[in-house]
């Protein structure tokens, strides 16, 4: 559970005492705050390191030495020593489900790596912590741990007979219901298959569904039915989430999917934003993973734009989710898997349908965002972003493939040739005993080739993919995914056998710019934040240590001291 109440974070915002307006060369106003002796590295090419950034309201005014400073300080500027500490721009998630985080903070807190008995006592205990949840839920459980049959309802209501209740996976492409959640919704052997084989219920050989659901459209319609977000947990959930973020130093975010919520969660987010409670930029998405979406997704776009694009929160990216997970056996392969022999999963949606989609955003210039984790779905999306380009060359439109887990040799230098960001999650680069199990080795070499997509000249971003973690909350943690995209091991853990192919680490200065100035590429942003320039929002961090001068695997140690956004400051940490 998170324990950080957003009121710590929010103890008086900074007040900026002179309003900014560019000025002339020789025409310095004054900052209302500066801060001086600190290790600044700013993303700008033309001037990578400096010690003193002053800002004025909520933009950058000065970048430079102290000497430098002068001419923008007079009585009333706040001045401030970092003592060396490192400032970078503020960290930009670019692939996280701020919205459907929210709803979970209070939800039993399981891991990938429990056993079945493990986990069933894990929530046995959460619901009788909890005897008001109603129904109980939970998340980060791993099927593969139960078996060819997976979770079953029987299994769940061991820990749970008294009410319904309703868990999800690692990667939320599964849930998991008891009994009693079963009946309430009306889940039975008629119930038919949402798309069947691809969006499913897993069953007994009578038919019956075991309890076990597989992809969104099998569990979104029960989470929905059983009422597991509501105003009262989003608030909640509201209050202890976004301080946390603030204190990870994340000062924006691509929201890849409120899917949970509906209305209730854009409805939260507006009002965070008219009270002035959202602490970082939300660039949200109209998640989509069913052909029904589809058919609706330019007009269902258009409209949430209308209504959300403001500048801390404005919806404005097509995500389109074309495959699941290996463990969830929804990833979209080129081959057969090994385990189960012979099965070859499906993309989520019809690739025909799917493209259009994609080519009708190049044409209205919308930024796509593609769900590929297997490397058949890369293939696809790919192929997909090629035929946008070719049907719209002077598009506006950004392309990202998010995830990347399994990339075939040959198509790693299309990313740079077509122009297409590769966004991954390195929190999870530890070893893959389950994809070595279901795929085998050969494929177990082609994760997340990430250096080599960047040696073809594409960009490459980062995030967490929050909630999905294999490392609980450390998965959110910038610091945790910069140290473990440099060493594909579980951190602070060099005796650790590396994530294949260990050729694959990435350098730290391609790891800081996937947090911060390549990110703000991705969600169109570049011009406002990720770099510390002249002229840019006054989104940044203060961190404790040089990350330059420590050993890689003692990254994630480093602290955020200092979080701003805008010119505010929305965290700082305890003396």
């Amino acid at each position: 559970m998170l324990s950080l109440p957003l009121s710590r974070f929010f103890p008086a915002f900074l007040c900026v005492l002179a309003s900014f307006s560019w000025q002339s060369a020789g025409a310095a106003e004054a900052a209302g705050q500066v801060f001086h002796n600190a290790r600044i590295y700013t993303l700008n090419a033309a001037q990578p390191w400096a010690d003193t950034l002053a800002i004025a309201d909520d933009a950058i005014v000065y970048v430079g030495d102290y000497a430098g400073a002068a001419a923008y300080i007079d009585a009333d500027t706040r001045q401030t020593d970092l003592g060396g500490k490192m400032m970078l721009p503020g960290f930009i998630d670019t692939h996280m489900h701020v919205g459907d985080t929210i709803p979970y903070i209070f939800a039993a807190a399981l891991g990938p790596g429990m056993s079945p008995d493990e986990a069933i006592a894990t929530i046995a205990r959460h619901a009788t912590a909890y005897p008001e949840q109603n129904p109980v839920i939970g998340s980060g459980f791993l099927g593969a741990a139960f078996g060819e049959l997976g979770p079953t309802a029987a299994d769940l209501d061991r820990a749970v007979p008294d009410r319904p209740a309703i868990m999800f996976d690692e990667g939320f492409h599964s849930a998991w219901i008891n009994s009693r959640a079963m009946a309430l919704v009306g889940l039975d052997a008629d119930t038919a298959d949402p798309v069947p084989g691809v969006h499913y219920y897993k069953r007994y050989p009578d038919g019956t569904p075991t309890g076990w659901l597989i992809e969104g459209a099998a569990f979104n319609w029960v989470s929905e039915k059983l009422e597991v977000t509501t105003a009262d947990s989003l608030e909640a959930g509201a209050s202890e989430f976004l301080g946390t973020l603030s204190a990870m130093g994340i000062t924006a975010a691509f929201d890849a999917g409120m899917i949970d919520g509906g209305e209730k969660t854009l409805a939260l987010f507006e009002r965070l934003v008219a009270e002035q409670r959202l602490p970082l930029r939300v660039v949200g998405s109209l998640y989509v993973n069913t052909v029904q979406k589809l058919a609706t997704a330019a007009v269902d776009l258009a409209d949430l734009n209308a209504r959300f694009n403001s500048e801390f929160f404005d919806v404005r990216t097509l995500k389109v989710s074309l495959d699941g997970t290996v463990e969830a056996q929804t990833a979209f392969m080129l081959e057969p898997y090994l385990k189960p022999a012979g099965h070859l999963a499906q993309p989520l949606v019809p690739p025909q349908e799917a493209t259009a989609a994609v080519v009708r955003a190049a044409a209205d210039n919308i930024d796509v965002h593609l769900h590929t984790l297997g490397d058949g779905a890369v293939r696809l999306g790919l192929d997909m972003v090629e035929q946008a380009r070719r049907s719209h060359p002077d598009t506006h439109s950004r392309f990202t493939l998010c995830h990347v887990q399994i990339v075939n040799p040959a198509d790693v230098p299309r990313f740079g040739e077509l122009g297409v960001i590769a966004q991954s999650t390195p929190s999870w680069y530890v070893y893959d005993d389950i994809a070595l199990e279901f795929l085998g080795e050969e494929r177990l070499q082609q994760h997340y080739p990430l250096r080599s997509i960047a040696a073809g000249g594409a960009r490459i971003t980062l995030g967490s993919d929050y909630p999905a973690s294999w490392i609980g909350l450390d998965g959110l943690n910038p610091l945790f995914n910069i140290e473990m995209a440099l060493t594909r091991r579980p951190p602070g853990d060099p005796d650790f056998i590396p994530q294949p192919r260990a050729s694959e680490v990435i350098s730290l200065s391609q790891a800081i710019r996937g947090y911060t100035l390549d990110a703000a590429y991705q969600l169109h942003l570049e011009d406002d934040i990720g770099s510390l320039e002249v002229g840019k929002q006054a989104d940044l961090v203060v961190l404790s240590d040089n990350l330059f001068e420590l050993d890689p695997y003692a990254i994630h140690r480093a602290r955020v001291v200092l979080t701003m956004v805008n010119g505010r400051v929305v965290y700082t940490a305890a003396e």
